[in-house]
Order: C-alpha cells, then structure tokens, then sequence
C-alpha cells in the first residue's frame, strides 16, 4: 500500500496465505506523516503450517435410472488438496476403465460413463477420492428397467355364437405397468359383455356371449418408462348357416321328366349338406346326383317316377348352428283312356 503529499511518500506491504482454516498477515512498517519518522507497528501475526486438506464431496452421487440398452452418467464433484486419485466400486468391487466403463476426472468432476446398460449393471454405485490426508466416498445406486416382454401372448380363437372368449397376455419388465385392450382402433373398458382384469404380471379381456358381430382383431398393450409392447388376436365368430335362397314349397314334374331341387346356403364355413326324403337321409346313385359348390346346394334326379312323390328337405349344419328348407314333390303318371261300345239288344214279344 502507498500513500502520498507533497512532502513525500511512503508504503508498506503485507502477505496473507490461505491454508484451510489458517491464515498468516505479515505487516512490515508504516510512515508518520505528521511527525516526519517510520513507525513500528506491533501485531499479533498468526502462525501459518501447510496443512493437506482431505477430500469431501462438494456434489454428491445421486440415483439414477436407466432403460435396458441405452448409456448413462453418474457425476460427482470433490475438493480437497492434490495430488489427489479417483476410483470406482460397484459393489465394493473395483471398476477399470475400458469397453463397458469410462473413467474420467476433469478439474474437480469426476464421471463414470457405463455403456449399453443390462439388468446385470443394477446397483450400488462408489466414487472414492483419496489424498494423503484421507479419502472420502460418497455413493448412489443405479436401477435398470426392463422395457415389457411378452411371456404369454393373446392367441387368435374360432368360437360359435353365444360362447365366452378369453383372450390372455402375460409378461415381464419393470413396474409400474399401463396395460390397455383394443378392438380394432378402440380401446375397450369394463362394460356390458366385456370384462378386463390386470395385475401385477398378466391381463385378460373376457367377452361374454359373443355374436358374429363380434369378430374383429383384439390387441393388447402394455407400457412402463421403459418402453411398450403390443400383440394382437384374431377373433372369429362362426356364424351359422342360413338359406338365402330356399327350395320351392311345391313342386310338379311329370313322370319320366328330370327334377331339379336347388336352394342357397351361407354362413361360416364348413358347411354339410344332406338330404331327406320323408325323413329318411338320400344318397348320391345314378339314378339321383347331389352336390354342393359355391354355396348351392342342388339334388337332380334324371327320370322321375311316381315313387319319387314326397317331402324333401335339405339340412345345412355347422359347429355354429344349424338350418333346413322343404318342399312337396309329385310325380304326376301317364293314364291310359280305354273307349268300349255298348250295344244293347231289344226282344219284341207280341202278346195274343
């Protein structure tokens, strides 16, 4: 410090030395001005000893959460005297850098990089900073989540009307989870026909009473922080057969002429066919042919015959139900017209 006027000038000086808690003020002398001499000052002046100060942890490790795959940063910050070394626990077993690991220090930072992180990884995590006064750890925990798979998927399903249907997924991941049912586009919730039960690993969607209406393609979804899968059934409703075309009530051939019996079916395939004739099942022979092609059903018979008079049905059946159509048949026969003469005689008797 210098101070100064017009009779002249003089200065003094001082050191200080920061050592932890430890300072040292050197005064060396000052200057009276009014009486025109230097002064001496008395101080106390504090006694100063190098000291090493241990490390301590300005910013502490802290939990961090990583998803499956991906790469993370645990980060700490520490003071303290150099030299000063860095090392790595998981465990309470030593990490070196390398592949899966990276160390670093930069100025008072000290990072570990972990790469594509696996369910192995999960733990508790220790930073250790060592000096000649000591060492000092501080230590956080990384937690790895499990995006969901799949261990039981929802599997497509082929039912008659009126059954209950039970679609079911299991799975596996870290929780929470957010398990959602689709049909289609649409989510589905607990109503009416539908029921949805979740827990801690598995869900299902139970549909009760279903109808052809109801087939369509069910999905189930399930999400956490991690990610989300999702996997769909295919859900069929047979509908059971129904004559959209039936066979004509009545029906009139001539004897020796050909008859022809035909009606349309659809429904849910596979479709039988049989025949009836006055409740007795028929047979394909030469004399009559049956088919059933494109959803027509037909029974020919080539040369009709009065035996050929009766009721016929025709039987459309599946595992969703079953349907039936008839129709009178007769054979109208040829008669033969006979034409006799009659003669008749008259006995004139003359009476006397």
């Amino acid at each position: 410090m210098e101070v100064s006027n017009r009779v002249g000038k003089d200065q003094c000086s001082c050191s200080v030395t920061v050592l932890g808690l430890f300072c040292s003020l050197c005064f060396f002398h000052n200057y009276d001005l009014r009486n025109h001499k230097n002064v001496i000052m008395k101080t106390v002046i504090f006694p100063s000893t190098d000291r090493v100060l241990p490390p301590s942890f300005t910013k502490n490790l802290k939990k961090v959460d990583g998803n499956i795959g991906n790469n993370i940063t645990m980060e700490s910050k520490v003071s303290g005297s150099q030299p000063m070394s860095i090392s790595w626990y998981k465990d309470d077993k030593e990490i070196t850098s390398g592949q899966k690991y990276q160390l670093e220090m930069k100025e008072t930072t000290a990072t570990l990089g972990i790469t594509q992180i696996e369910k192995c990884d999960e733990g508790v995590y220790t930073c250790r900073a060592t000096n000649s006064a000591g060492f000092k750890e501080s230590s956080g925990t990384l937690c790895v989540k499990e995006p969901p798979i799949f261990t039981l998927k929802p599997d497509n399903q082929d039912v008659v009307p009126g059954s209950t249907v039970v679609l079911k997924s299991a799975f596996t991941g870290s929780a929470p989870f957010t398990i959602k049912w689709f049909r289609e586009d649409k989510e589905i919730t607990t109503r009416g026909a539908s029921f949805i039960k979740k827990d801690a690993s598995s869900s299902f969607l139970e549909l009760h009473s279903v109808k052809p209406s109801d087939s369509a393609n069910y999905t189930c979804q399930v999400a956490n922080d991690a990610g989300k899968v999702a996997h769909s059934a295919v859900l069929f409703v047979k509908e059971p057969p129904q004559f959209s075309m039936r066979l004509e009530p009545l029906k009139l051939v001539k004897n020796g002429q050909p008859l022809t019996l035909t009606c349309k079916v659809t429904g849910s395939p596979v479709i039988n066919v049989k025949w009836l004739k006055n409740e007795t099942e028929i047979t394909s022979n030469d004399k009559c042919r049956l088919s059933f092609t494109d959803s027509v059903a037909s029974l020919d018979i080539v040369n009709c015959s009065v035996d050929d008079s009766g009721d016929y049905v025709c039987v459309a059946s599946s595992d969703a139900g079953s349907d039936h159509c008839g129709s009178t048949v007769t054979v109208k026969g040829v008669y033969s017209v006979f034409t006799f003469t009659v003669y008749l005689y008259y006995v004139i008797v003359c009476v006397e």
